[in-house]
C-alpha cells in the first residue's frame, strides 16, 4: 500500500443532512459516513439511500470518504456503500481474521460491479472485545485491503463492564497492542490519548490538541474524530512540528557528510547532541511525514478553491 495521511477522521452520520452537507468543509484528511446511528428499519433504509450522494458532498474538499458499517448488516451496508468516490469502509467489532477476509472478498466482488478499479477499496478495522484485542495480529494481516486499525473505546467499555474514569486509562495495554501489531504490519494505528477516547471534549482547542499529540507520541498516526472541533488539532499534531523542519533537515546534512568521511557519528553544532543512525532515520521519516502532509494539504487546498470558485 502506498504511503498516505489519514491524520484526522471526521465522523459524520449519513442521516445528519446538514453535517453530510458541511462534511468537507472542515479540512479533515478523511471523511467517515456512519450508518450504524440507524436504529429503526425505516431509518436504515433511508440512510443506505443517501450513501451514494453523501459520498459525492463529503468528498467535494478532497477528503477520502469512507462507510461505517453495521457487523450485522455487512453484506448490504457494503452493496449500499460502494460507488465511485469511495475509499474504503470501516468494519467494526472486528474478532477475527475471517471476518475481514470475508470483508475483503464482497468488495472485491463490488469493485467490477460499480466500476472501481480492483483492489483499490480499504478496510480501517475497528476492536471493541477482547478477543479482538488478542487477534489484532491477525485482523491486520488478514488482507492487504487492511489499511488502519484502532479501538471502539466506548464500546470496548460496555463489552468489558468497563466505567470509564478520566483517573485512569484502562486500555494501556490494547493500545500497546494495537500500536506495535500495526506498526509491524504497516497499517496505521489511530487513536487519542486517554480520557478522550472515552470521555471526549469538544470545547477546549488546547486540550485537543495536547491529547492528539500525546497519541502520537504513544504511536498512533491519526484518530477518529467525533466532532469538527478535533479536525484541525489533529491535523498539527499528528503532522512534524514545523519548528523542527530545519533541525531535522541539518540532521541529515550532517549525518551524510559523516558517513562520507568514515565517520558513524558526528556531533550537532552547539549541543551535546551526537548524530547516529536512529537519529538520522527519525531526521527522515519526520521529513518524509511532512512532505506527505504538505502535499495533503494542498490537495485540500485546491479542492476548497476549486468549490469556491464553482459557487461564485
Amino acid at each position: 500500500m502506498e504511503p498516505f495521511v489519514r491524520r484526522s477522521h471526521l465522523l459524520v452520520s449519513a442521516l445528519d443532512g446538514e453535517s453530510v452537507e458541511t462534511s468537507w468543509t472542515h479540512n479533515a484528511d478523511a471523511v467517515i459516513l456512519d450508518l450504524t446511528g440507524a436504529v429503526s428499519e425505516d431509518d436504515r433504509f433511508r440512510a443506505k439511500g443517501l450513501v451514494r450522494d453523501s459520498i459525492n458532498h463529503a468528498s467535494r474538499g478532497a477528503a477520502e470518504v469512507f462507510v461505517l458499517v453495521n457487523k450485522a448488516l455487512v453484506h448490504a451496508d457494503i452493496e449500499a456503500s460502494v460507488w465511485p468516490g469511495l475509499k474504503g469502509i470501516v468494519y467494526p467489532g472486528a474478532e477475527t481474521a475471517a471476518e475481514i477476509e470475508e470483508v475483503a472478498a464482497l468488495l472485491a466482488d463490488m469493485e467490477p460491479r460499480r466500476g472501481i478499479a480492483t483492489g483499490t477499496l480499504q478496510i480501517i478495522a475497528l476492536l471493541d472485545s477482547g478477543k479482538g484485542i488478542w487477534n489484532i495480529r491477525e485482523i491486520v494481516k488478514a488482507s492487504s485491503r487492511v489499511c488502519s486499525a484502532g479501538l471502539d473505546e466506548m464500546n470496548l467499555c460496555r463489552n468489558m463492564g468497563i466505567v470509564p474514569s478520566s483517573e485512569f486509562d484502562p486500555f494501556v495495554y490494547a493500545k500497546g497492542r494495537i500500536v506495535i501489531e500495526t506498526r509491524a504490519a504497516k497499517v496505521q494505528p489511530i487513536g487519542i490519548s486517554h480520557p478522550y477516547g472515552v470521555l471526549p471534549k469538544f470545547d477546549d482547542e488546547d486540550e485537543i490538541f495536547q491529547l492528539a499529540l500525546r497519541g502520537k507520541n504513544l504511536g498512533f498516526a491519526g484518530v477518529i474524530c467525533p466532532d469538527p472541533s478535533w479536525v484541525a488539532q489533529s491535523n498539527t499534531a499528528f503532522a512534524p512540528p514545523e519548528d523542527r523542519l530545519e533541525f531535522f533537515r541539518e540532521t541529515r546534512r550532517l549525518f551524510a557528510e559523516g558517513v562520507a568521511r568514515g565517520t558513524a557519528a558526528v556531533p550537532y553544532p552547539g549541543t551535546t547532541m551526537m548524530i547516529d543512525v536512529p537519529v538520522d532515520e527519525n531526521a527522515r521519516v519526520n521529513l518524509e511525514l511532512w512532505e506527505l502532509c504538505a502535499e495533503r494539504e494542498a490537495e485540500k487546498a485546491a479542492a476548497l478553491e476549486s468549490q469556491e470558485s464553482t459557487m461564485k
